[in-house]
């Protein structure tokens, strides 16, 4: 009985513990909340996925003109569409130095190993095919539309 008293009462001290870690926020009627949320404390962003093109919801990229293209493991990892005149940012995680390199003659830019680079999207919508130049088994699409 002594155990389950003792584990109890270091229950609601660890939770009261928690709890002052918090701000003092006030609900909307100006009563303390006991919501989670409640915290000055920034929360943790979701971990970001990657998907094959075409199979990942809409990005950001029609919103905001700017687009990611990633390279890893000698994969290129495309959003599903970019707007026309976009800033697309490659980022090269990669040890090796890649191109994206347009197969109609459209955009050609190449990526130091570990690095960044930035290409503007074509300004007429269409798929795009592209590979890299050094490495003919990479290959993907850039849709703009």
């Amino acid at each position: 009985m002594t155990r389950k008293i003792t584990l109890v009462a270091g229950v609601l001290a660890l939770v009261w513990g928690l709890s002052a870690c918090g701000s003092s926020a006030t609900d909307t009627a100006g009563s303390p909340s006991t919501s989670p949320t409640s915290s000055s404390m920034p929360m943790p962003s979701t971990p970001s996925t990657t998907t094959e093109p075409g199979t990942e919801s809409p990005s950001a990229t029609a919103r905001t003109g700017q687009a990611d293209i990633s390279i890893a493991a000698f994969t290129f990892t495309v959003p599903t569409s970019v707007a026309p005149g976009a800033q697309i940012i490659i980022k090269n995680g990669d040890s090796q130095a890649h191109t994206v390199t347009s197969k109609t003659g459209g955009f050609d830019v190449k990526v130091d190993p570990d690095g960044m680079a930035t290409l503007t999207a074509p300004s007429k919508p269409g798929s795009y095919p592209f590979d890299c130049s050094f490495h003919g088994n990479m290959a993907s699409t850039l849709v703009v539309k």
